[in-house]
């Protein structure tokens, strides 16, 4: 789909066709549309019944936009952002310019966190033979990396209000562009070798493009000729260069770069690196010589890849209101080098905010396809900072009303959600009697969330917490354990929370089922309310990567559960057996030490819980202790995990302990 462009599509059926594919729809609850075939009727039309009237069933299908979060990996994005918005709302607009930047910075590491999430959900062999799912995290990749970018942007010039923004951005270009600091980084330790690589001189030019001046050093000290004048000379010049610090006379350090400047166009001039060409390049970069940047900017991606580079050498005390007129004659080089490339939606919102037009951006950045979540929490944010009030004054814009707006949106959105409805409160509470109105018809259990915000506005804290306690409970009686597990954590009791845990690590030990899994990986930092629910996410995190074949996470976790002494006695038999494939693998998983440690459990843990039920329940213990699905008898289990647990010892003590081959 072209961004201007709209989709065309039609029902297909008999009765549509006979019509000529005219379509009615009908919006309904769920942000679904009801769509059916329509003939067209006008004032001369004859109202009379066509010759095929009830020949052809009346279909109707129901509409519904597909969005990112309908991908599992991407729901915990809505719970750790909806953390941050209820600590924003409680600072209000009386925080200092720190907090805020570290509600900014909060929001932006929930985005780097799920983008790690999602690389690594590519990688998994269930994601790559299913061509559907790896375009959806594909797509996902792109949409949170544009979404990072610009926050991170937009909080370098409009949150932090820095004076001097050049640094800041060197950071954000490096972050966005890791490319050639990973590869850097690989001819680092090829040592004198690197300088024979053909691409060794295209990354050195590429490092000094995004200021990276110390690797720079680092690669040319490598080089076989560095004992030579030239690179001596280089080096000199990079290592002399003057790098303002915050608090630092502006006109002194003006007059120590003009010296820089003017002693390394010098030592150019004079033919010092004569002999050198690719490095006497390197230098004219340095220097700020167009022609050379030219060619560069020939090989970027994107206009603003190496515009932070370009102001380190050229303009290092660039101030926010002359980074607008420098991104504009930047981005109209770029254009001009680069006739053949259209600028994409990344590079014009990248701009607009550089040129300050805010307006533009916010209205653009509805388009990511992220269901608003980018430009709600940043239009929250906005408004409680207050530090752009006077821009939207100015251009006629009713901030409050455009945050109430989206906020309303979105939380209806969540609301809508069969697995987030329960994060939508949050944002529709801010929305007043429009949010109070939407909760009512959206929230099932809608006289109970009544009565937990009449409790709430009036401090009754008690009172919240026994109505949490009671949904939970009903919900756990009507076997909806999500939502069991979600009012036990909201109602803080660990009594509460332990129980409907236990019985989920329960039900899994006796049937190999995870209930409610959406669920249990949204919990995130929520987690701590009961240890017993500490146990089942973190047990849960094993299963995925067990489940995705990452065998190495899985038993490094696998191992930690096992010493965290916060493992129930009814659940060590599954624990432990959880061990045995990755014990008998033939490529050892769990190193000699840990093998031991396990081995200690199965003596220490297990066999006094077996004994201890002996003595109890006498000769049919097997009953009462193991409850797990994959165990028929006591005796060849505790066998098989001891001799598992020896020749893992015994293959890992090997491998340990051999002297590679030279």
């Amino acid at each position: 789909m072209s961004e201007t462009g709209v989709f065309a599509f039609e029902l297909g059926d008999e009765l549509a066709t006979r019509c000529g594919n005219t379509l009615t729809g009908v919006f309904v609850r769920g942000s679904r549309i009801a769509l059916s075939a329509y003939r067209h009727v006008t004032h001369s039309s004859r109202d009379a019944p066509t010759e095929t009237a009830g020949q052809d069933p009346v279909l109707i299908y129901m509409a519904q936009e597909s969005t990112l979060f309908d991908e599992p990996v991407l729901r915990s994005v809505l719970a750790e952002a909806n953390a941050t918005f209820a600590t924003l709302q409680q600072l209000g607009s009386r925080a200092t310019r720190a907090e805020y930047v570290n509600i900014s910075r909060a929001y932006r590491s929930i985005v780097r966190s799920c983008l790690e999430k999602l690389e690594q959900a590519k990688k998994s062999p269930e994601v790559q033979t299913d061509e559907a799912r790896l375009q959806r995290l594909s797509d996902a990749i792109v949409v949170f990396y544009a979404a990072e970018c610009l926050w991170h942007l937009f909080e370098i010039l409009y949150i932090q209000n820095n004076q001097l923004v050049v640094p800041q951005l060197l950071d954000w270009a490096r972050f966005h562009s890791p490319q050639a600091e990973d590869r850097a980084t690989d001819l680092l330790l090829m040592g004198e070798e690197a300088s024979e690589s053909d691409d060794y001189w295209s990354i050195v030019r590429s490092l000094i493009m995004l200021g990276e001046i110390d690797i720079t050093r680092a690669l040319l000290s490598q080089n076989r000729k560095a004992g030579q004048t030239s690179f001596k000379a280089a080096e000199q010049i990079l290592k002399s260069m003057p790098v303002y610090q915050e608090g630092y006379a502006l006109q002194k350090f003006h007059s120590q770069w003009e010296f820089w400047h003017v002693d390394t166009e010098r030592k150019i001039q004079s033919g010092l690196f004569a002999t050198e060409p690719e490095l006497e390049q390197l230098l004219r970069m340095v220097a700020g010589d167009n022609e050379q940047w030219d060619d560069g900017i020939k090989e970027s991606q994107d206009f603003f890849e190496y515009l932070p580079g370009y102001l380190l050498f050229t303009k290092p005390t660039c101030k926010p209101f002359e980074l607008k007129i420098a991104a504009t004659h930047w981005l109209n080089r770029w254009c001009l080098l680069q006739p053949e490339k259209k600028q994409c939606a990344m590079n014009r919102m990248v701009s607009q905010l550089m040129d300050h037009d805010l307006k533009i951006f916010i209205y653009d950045s509805q388009k990511l396809n992220d269901t608003h979540w980018f430009s709600t929490h940043l239009i929250d944010l906005i408004h409680h900072c207050g530090q752009l009030k006077s821009y939207f004054d100015q251009n006629n814009i009713d901030l409050p009303a455009l945050r109430h707006s989206m906020i309303y949106e979105y939380g209806s959105y969540l609301m809508t959600s069969h697995n987030m409805w329960q994060l939508g409160i949050d944002y529709l509470d801010c929305c007043k009697q429009e949010g109070q109105a939407a909760i009512e018809l959206l929230l099932p259990e809608r006289q109970a969330t009544k009565l937990i915000n009449l409790a709430r506005q009036r401090g009754l804290i008690s009172v919240e917490r026994e109505i949490c306690k009671v949904l939970s409970k009903r919900s756990y009686d009507n076997e909806r354990y999500g939502n069991a597990l979600e009012w036990a954590i909201r109602s803080k009791d660990v009594l509460l929370v332990t129980a409907v845990a236990d019985f989920i690590l329960k039900h899994y030990s006796k049937t190999g089922c995870m209930l409610c899994p959406d669920t249990i990986a949204n919990v995130g930092g929520r987690m701590f309310a009961s240890p017993r629910l500490v146990f089942l996410s973190k047990y849960f995190e094993f299963y995925e990567f067990y489940r995705n074949r990452d065998f190495l996470s899985a038993s490094e976790l696998l191992v930690n559960l096992l010493e965290s002494k916060i493992t129930p006695d009814y659940f060590w038999p599954s624990l432990l057996i959880d061990s045995m494939p990755l014990l008998e693998s033939k490529d050892p998983k769990i190193f000699a030490k840990e093998t031991v440690a396990i081995l200690h459990h199965i003596e220490t843990d297990l066999v006094p819980i077996i004994e201890r039920n002996v003595s109890k329940y006498g000769k049919h213990h097997s009953e009462t202790v193991f409850k797990d699905y994959r165990v028929e008898n006591v005796d060849e289990i505790l066998n098989l995990l001891r001799l598992a647990c020896a020749r893992n010892l015994a293959r890992a003590l090997i491998i340990e302990n051999t002297m590679p081959v030279v």
